[in-house]
């Protein structure tokens, strides 16, 4: 009886494996040219409506969202914001979504002058612990060796710590420079959720900025559907079994 009860059990693995196998990333990218002061209807235009938004126009970050910053500087992982960075106090900074306040990858989270060229991060990474089906963020400031004045590096980008690839290669629609670059959105599908998301100055320390974080219902709470279901089966699969070798009846 006990291959009845492996044969059902390896039915169960064999499907949840073929569930894994459609999980999938995709990017979403929208153009600079899509901000809107209204940002209800911003919010309409990106897909994000509903969605819990971190406007960084508090030093408080939404709950599950941290923000670590490594490589060129001492690697420091924000559970709050060290500091507000207004978006609109320096000409080279440009980089806001929404209101005036934006997170970055200066270690203090602030620019002090438009000279500074230290204290910038190589990664920065957004990780949300419950997990989403849905990550967007709005980017500025990437000065890309495209950008029309001052280039300085492209940029890649990470998903759960897998290479996405480098950004300017990713966005046919991508502005580079000192403004708004674009808003991504990130949406995962087949079961799989997004914890966590970085970007990083590819050949030298570049100032980022970002903006009008958004994410979905989180995935940590209860299973997905298509898992679920397949827990139900894994369950059923085994009291039968059980039931089967109580009654000694073999289906081989």
């Amino acid at each position: 009886m006990t291959t009845v009860k492996l044969t059902f059990t390896a039915a169960v693995l064999l499907a949840l494996a073929a569930t894994q196998a459609d999980a999938a990333i995709l990017l979403t990218w929208f153009p600079a040219s899509d901000y809107n002061s209204n940002t209800s209807a911003m919010n309409a235009t990106l897909g994000i409506t509903g969605d819990t938004i971190d406007t960084f126009e508090t030093t408080t970050l939404i709950p599950g969202l941290t923000i670590t910053l490594s490589g060129g500087v001492t690697t420091t992982t924000w559970t709050s914001l060290p500091n507000l960075n207004n978006s609109t106090s320096l000409s080279c900074n440009i980089g806001a979504w929404d209101g005036t306040d934006v997170a970055s990858n200066e270690i203090a989270n602030q620019l002090s002058s438009c000279s500074q060229s230290t204290g910038f991060a190589g990664l920065t990474t957004f990780a949300y612990a419950p997990g989403t089906t849905s990550f967007g963020i709005g980017l500025g400031n990437f000065q890309s060796l495209t950008s029309p004045s001052n280039p300085i590096t492209n940029h890649e980008l990470f998903v759960n710590g897998g290479d996405m690839g480098t950004i300017e290669n990713l966005d046919p629609t991508w502005t580079p420079g000192i403004a708004l670059n674009a808003y991504l959105v990130i949406t995962a599908s087949g079961g799989s959720s997004i914890t966590s998301v970085g970007f990083e100055n590819l050949t030298a320390a570049d100032y980022l900025t970002f903006d009008h974080l958004a994410v979905a219902g989180t995935t940590s709470s209860a299973p997905e559907p298509g898992t679920l279901s397949l827990i139900c089966l894994g369950a059923l699969a085994i009291g039968l079994a059980r039931r089967w070798k109580v009654r000694g009846v073999s289906l081989l």
